[in-house]
């Protein structure tokens, strides 16, 4: 399966670690990332770093989406990370957040359904940023995506990360891929915000490899005090695998929220997970 074909299944929603070992890989997944937002009318943001935005747009166009029109009016924009992320240091990554937060509003007030963010994550390097702040920052980023108006690909070229470090900056994004990804390839994890009742509806698996993103998102909606006086909701029939750490992650939520937290759909092996742990409570098993 090419590596533009994998990313066409990336949705409003998704938040996904793209790891690369060429930066014309990196070109390609970018080129049809952007064409396919475009397409969709959504507006399309690409930081970029080892490519110049000359390139990145010319590889829009070759997918077959002019990009004339879209950056005349805003709907395109390709930058530098380096011109837009805040500088002075290393940013922190509250403020790395607050960048993102500030393209996602803008989108939304400009009136598009939705907006796509692709980032070659190389320029946090030259920035200084540590890689423990940079695993901090794809954290936070996650409660963004909920309300399925938000896709981001996040570029990472395995040749100049080092291997553990990029095990847990991986883990903060609830799915990963790449060139080589299989055919059957879709986020490991989605989330989706439920606003009757107030929770979230969890569909895929959570795993080692993305339990960072899970507890991220768990949190996020544990500390929304919009219905303070009733405990968040997860529908959990949709969640096919949670491991050990997930169970955990959920049964912390329930002890340290002020309202507990309910599931609805449980599968019995997680129900037997939770069990063991004197966990949440829960609705018979589905």
């Amino acid at each position: 399966m090419t590596a533009t074909t994998v990313v066409d299944q990336v949705h409003l929603g998704d938040h996904v670690c793209w790891m690369h070992g060429d930066e014309g890989d990196a070109l390609d997944a970018v080129g049809r990332f952007a064409a396919a937002g475009l397409r969709l009318g959504h507006k399309v943001v690409c930081f970029t770093e080892s490519s110049p935005p000359q390139a990145v747009r010319a590889r829009v166009d070759a997918v077959g989406v002019p990009t004339e029109a879209a950056v005349a009016a805003g709907q395109l924009r390709i930058v530098p990370a380096m011109e837009v992320y805040p500088t002075g240091g290393p940013p922190a990554p509250e403020r790395m957040v607050a960048t993102v937060v500030e393209e996602v509003d803008r989108a939304r007030h400009e009136g598009y359904p939705g907006i796509r963010l692709s980032g070659d994550m190389t320029w946090v390097l030259r920035s200084g940023t540590t890689l423990d702040d940079l695993r901090r920052y794809e954290t936070a980023l996650n409660p963004l995506f909920l309300d399925a108006r938000v896709a981001g690909l996040c570029l990472y070229d395995r040749r100049i990360f080092p291997a553990d470090s990029m095990r847990a900056v991986a883990a903060a994004h609830p799915g990963t891929a790449g060139p080589g990804t299989a055919r059957t390839w879709v986020p490991l994890l989605r989330a989706y915000r439920t606003t009757d009742p107030p929770g979230l509806r969890l569909v895929g698996q959570v795993d080692r490899s993305n339990r960072e993103a899970f507890t991220a998102v768990l949190g996020h909606v544990t500390a929304d005090r919009r219905a303070a006086d009733r405990p968040p909701v997860l529908d959990v029939s949709e969640l096919s695998f949670a491991d050990v750490g997930a169970a955990t992650a959920l049964v912390r939520a329930d002890r340290t929220s002020a309202t507990g937290i309910r599931l609805i759909g449980c599968r019995p092996a997680l129900h037997r997970l939770l069990h063991l742990l004197d966990g949440v409570p829960a609705e018979d098993p589905a």
